[in-house]
């Protein structure tokens, strides 16, 4: 692994020391940026912003909480009440320099019970805490098929488990409702994605799981892992994705929803007073 803390260039390899601004700014294709291209379009990857708020904070603060449970009061900082005014902004302006994380006075406790709920448990604790493990590295691959350069940044890897834990907020940590977060957020993409990347970086992963932990009390939280069946769906999409990309990187071209005028298709439940077409009936219409 490399302790190399920035990225002209950024060759293939691990980096242990690369912050998550530089991280982000780096060259290579995430996944977050792949499943951008598939389920929007190559236009949204390329031109889109990247929207920024207190919520991101929050999210920063709870993942130091979940994966640096010891750092924690050393990074964050308890702020006033509210965001208004000059005691909010002469505190931010402190902390701006010492290079910390402010939050409100209501977020900062928000966090420690979520962290402390979750360090609850003996097995989470020990994955995060123990064993030869790194958290947030970088890691920098090439994709053999396209030459592209790929990047991704597991939240923790344990080296003696070849295990990555990835830490995810969610609004509810039910199975039945994790689940549909993992299609719709591409969470079975992000752990073929992470999976084959970090092989690729000679690490090697023989397992993967997702902690998932809601923002609320009580705090509720669940360790699962994915199905074979399902990554392999999630990667086929990056595979098609990165194929995508690959090839409007060489033509400069970044379509949206396509050229011309396009036929919409329906499914059946659509037709609910009238009889559905047979697909059959619809090809030969055509």
């Amino acid at each position: 692994m490399n302790d190399m803390t920035t990225s002209p260039g950024m060759k293939p390899g691990v980096y242990l020391k690369l912050d998550n601004e530089a991280y982000h700014a780096g060259p290579g294709i995430s996944k977050s940026g792949l499943w951008t291209v598939e389920t929007k379009s190559p236009a949204h990857y390329k031109f889109g912003e990247r929207k920024e708020s207190k919520a991101f904070d929050f999210g920063e603060a709870c993942h130091l909480g979940i994966l640096q449970p010891n750092d924690f009061e050393k990074v964050v900082v308890r702020g006033p009440d509210d965001r208004r005014g000059n005691k909010w902004k002469d505190v931010a302006e402190v902390c701006k320099v010492d290079k910390k994380l402010l939050l409100t006075s209501g977020d900062y406790d928000g966090v420690l019970a979520i962290r402390d709920a979750v360090h609850a448990d003996p097995w989470i604790n020990s994955i995060i805490t123990s064993g030869d493990g790194v958290n947030e590295a970088s890691g920098f691959w090439i994709d053999p098929a396209t030459g592209e350069l790929c990047r991704c940044r597991p939240d923790r890897y344990r080296r003696d488990l070849k295990l990555i834990l990835d830490v995810k907020s969610t609004v509810s940590a039910h199975p039945d409702a994790f689940a549909k977060s993992v299609v719709n957020y591409g969470y079975h993409a992000q752990e073929a994605f992470y999976t084959d990347g970090w092989n690729a970086c000679g690490q090697e992963v023989e397992a993967f799981a997702f902690l998932a932990w809601e923002k609320t009390s009580p705090y509720a939280f669940a360790v699962y892992e994915l199905p074979p069946s399902i990554v392999e769906e999630g990667r086929a999409m990056m595979r098609k994705a990165i194929d995508t990309y690959a090839t409007c990187r060489k033509a400069n071209h970044w379509p949206a929803y396509g050229d011309g005028v396009q036929e919409l298709s329906f499914k059946r439940w659509s037709y609910r007073l009238t009889q559905a077409p047979d697909l059959l009936d619809e090809e030969i219409a055509a």
